[in-house]
């Protein structure tokens, strides 16, 4: 249930530090594992005490009320000493389990990343990061077992302590005939295994410490409502989808930015069938029209239309199995190259069409060479293809999706001249009758476009066909090409 939640979560939530792939990881690891501890072994533990204590009260109370009424006097001080041990220990294991989370954090980052480290030769500074955040959680166990160890101490000399108290109470009452030997030992014994089953309670303060903030952690994920939540069937959808989109006045702040505009008042219209192709300089707001696009975002102010209606008021699954995305960086999970295309397709694809969709993004051939042809396994996030290669995979898996709207965010950018013309030719065929938004620099994709549009500031500057924008003298896009031009000479 928490990972469901965690999936449907809108994108914004993973922007926030606390939200880290490190962090919900160790999250729903310990979490779950540290709430069925308290409600399996720990809360059958606590049941069984509780029962055998007031069990044995029953029989003392039979055997010998005096002797019985003296215990009850003990019986408050355990209580208190269990209920301030609680309360420490519910502090330490929050703070515990937010620089556990910071610690799972700089190992997600340095397995993810271990090429990386490899090759900088960083090991030893990830394991130097590694150990100071492990400094907090060892500096916390020492005080909880300090606490918990004195704690469980004192319950056990309060145990003994009321067996001193139940010898000499019974020996005064035996010795003023009130009462007889039998009766007092069965009282002993009785009251022996209650005050025993109170002082063990005690112990478990540490599990259920951990348990009450598994259970605040888990509550606070599963209780929270989603701002974007494409698990919400509710809304409109379109019967035949043209694929007209329109930019109405959108201004943007990224949440976790909230006071740098990235989009200010952006209008722009993307015709049916169309390519139109968004140039800039980095940071002027061109990949946030695709995420807006999307929906991974809502717009601060303005809306955006699909065939002239909102895209807030159509369904969101709906909206987003519309469009295929192929990004710079195309992520393959780790399985099958098949089962890679497939997962563009919603439901079970057949052999045909995984093979129909490799052939258009010209991947067929690279596959069939391997050995294991499409049953290879791509590694994690696609570490055993190349750049060319996992993209055309990418593009595979986007054609499976038969999307009205191709969206492609610098999709050629880090490949080599040879993988570029493979991969281009590939987007070439899949953009035919669908309207395709480009991200590009290099002068090769964005030529052929419709229509090219300079964002800069977060706004369209220049709008027009290549030839019409070069003409434009000391034109924004003009400076741009020169200096694209220059610096690959």
């Amino acid at each position: 249930m928490c990972f469901e939640k965690v999936v449907y979560m809108e994108v914004s939530w993973f922007d926030e530090a606390e939200h880290s792939s490190g962090a919900i990881g160790a999250r729903l690891s310990t979490d779950a594992a540290s709430l069925r501890g308290l409600v399996g072994d720990a809360l059958g533990f606590f049941v069984q005490n509780t029962a055998t204590a007031i069990a044995g009260m029953i029989i003392a109370f039979g055997a010998n009320w005096q002797i019985s009424l003296v215990i009850l006097v003990l019986i408050p001080l355990l209580g208190i000493n269990g209920y301030f041990q609680v309360k420490y220990m519910k502090g330490f294991g929050a703070e515990a389990q937010k620089v556990y989370e910071d610690a799972s954090q700089v190992a997600s980052d340095a397995v993810g990343s271990i090429r990386t480290v490899a090759s900088f030769c960083a090991e030893e500074l990830m394991i130097d990061l590694y150990k100071k955040k492990c400094e907090g959680p060892i500096r916390t166990g020492i005080r909880q077992g300090l606490i918990s160890g004195i704690g469980f101490g004192v319950s056990l000399f309060l145990q003994f302590s009321s067996f001193g108290l139940i010898f000499y109470t019974g020996g005064l009452l035996v010795q003023a005939g009130k009462t007889t030997f039998t009766d007092v030992f069965r009282a002993f014994f009785a009251l022996t295994i209650a005050s025993l089953g109170l002082a063990q309670s005690s112990s478990l303060a540490p599990d259920i410490s951990k348990g009450m903030s598994s259970a605040a952690s888990i509550f606070t994920i599963l209780e929270r409502k989603s701002k974007i939540d494409s698990s919400d069937n509710s809304g409109m959808t379109i019967e035949n989808v043209k694929g007209e989109i329109e930019f109405h006045h959108v201004s943007f702040n990224y949440p976790s930015r909230p006071d740098v505009p990235v989009l200010n008042d952006l209008c722009l219209t993307i015709s049916r069938g169309k390519t139109i192709a968004l140039v800039g300089e980095s940071g002027s707001g061109k990949s946030t029209v695709v995420s807006l696009i999307q929906r991974f975002y809502n717009p601060s102010s303005g809306h955006i239309t699909l065939d002239g209606i909102e895209i807030e008021k159509l369904q969101l699954r709906w909206l987003r199995q519309q469009m295929g995305l192929v990004s710079q960086e195309p992520l393959l999970f780790n399985d099958t190259i098949r089962a890679n295309i497939a997962y563009g397709k919603e439901g079970e694809a057949t052999e045909a069409e995984i093979i129909a969709a490799a052939k258009m993004a010209n991947a067929d051939k690279f596959i069939s060479s391997l050995q294991h042809g499409y049953d290879t396994i791509t590694g994690e996030r696609g570490v055993q293809l190349s750049g060319g290669q996992k993209q055309r995979v990418a593009i595979a898996r986007a054609i499976m999706k038969a999307p009205k709207i191709l969206l492609l965010d610098e999709a050629t950018s880090a490949l080599d001249a040879e993988s570029e013309r493979v991969v281009q030719d590939a987007l070439d065929r899949v953009m035919v009758d669908r309207t395709a938004i480009v991200i590009a620099h290099r002068l090769s994709t964005i030529k052929g476009a419709d229509v090219i549009a300079v964002v800069k500031n977060g706004a369209v500057a220049e709008k027009g066909k290549h030839e019409t924008l070069m003409n434009i003298s000391n034109g924004i896009y003009a400076s741009l090409i020169a200096l694209h031009v220059s610096a690959s000479s």
